[in-house]
């Protein structure tokens, strides 16, 4: 084969030439793409290791969050168990409180109870205290011992009469009711009524009635005055003072 030189010269003209065009046609081209690329890659890791940094900023912030969390958890703990605590101190110092006021009113209570059971036997005994003394100052009680109060009570009656006066009479006639264990004779009434009109200097009405729940003796009334000189009359007042004798005591104790 015969080597030509021009054949040769003219393929490395063309081969420069194809250079050339490649240069000004591709590898501009080729090579601002594969910059831009480059670009875009370097970009791509900054931005990858500045999501990466933010990974790890986030990551330690919610670690120091869940610490302060941890925190707040572990005080809020202590809060509910400290207020737990007074809760529950405050209810059991309510429930002893309750007790205690249970306990003075049950107090009280049986203390009512048994003051009321205690004046219910006072009361009881009374009674039969006065009825024992009713039945037996009645078996004994005759006309002679009632003529011997009356006679009692005649002597009493000037006393009586400035008794009356002292309440202030304001009317004319002076009325007296007047109850007998047994019947007064008319004499017995007028000479009851003439001594009255002699000590109170009025005139004197005298109603009488006779009433033999009186045992012995009389009652007198005049307005809101009572005078009473029966035996009945001393049963009640008997039993009055004994009932004030056991108010004392129940006051002392």
């Amino acid at each position: 084969m015969k080597f030509d030189i021009w054949t040769f010269a003219f393929q490395i003209i063309n081969f420069i030439v194809l250079l050339f065009i490649l240069k000004r046609l591709l590898y501009r081209p080729i090579r601002e793409i594969l910059l831009k690329r480059r670009e875009l890659v370097e970009k791509i890791i900054e931005d990858a290791e500045k999501t990466k940094k933010e990974a790890l900023e986030l990551k330690a912030e919610h670690s120091r969050e869940m610490d302060k969390l941890g925190e707040l958890k572990v005080r809020i703990v202590e809060e509910m168990k400290e207020e737990v605590l007074k809760e529950r101190k405050r209810l059991i110092g309510e429930a002893e409180k309750d007790a205690a006021m249970r306990i003075e009113k049950g107090k009280a209570l049986l203390e009512m109870e048994k003051t009321g059971i205690e004046n219910e036997l006072k009361e009881k005994a009374m009674d039969i205290v006065s009825a024992f003394s009713a039945g037996l100052l009645r078996d004994i009680a005759d006309e002679e011992l009632h003529r011997g109060i009356w006679r009692k009570f005649l002597a009493e009656l000037e006393g009586i009469a400035k008794d009356i006066a002292a309440r202030g009479l304001k009317d004319e006639t002076v009325a007296l009711e007047l109850a007998s264990a047994f019947p007064l004779t008319d004499e017995e009434l007028g000479a009851l009524r003439g001594d009255m009109e002699k000590y109170l200097s009025r005139e004197v009405t005298i109603s009488c009635a006779v009433d033999s729940a009186l045992i012995a003796g009389l009652r007198i009334k005049a307005g809101d005055m009572v005078y009473d000189s029966s035996l009945s009359g001393q049963i009640g007042l008997f039993l009055m003072k004994l009932k004030e004798i056991g108010q004392a005591g129940s006051e002392k104790s």
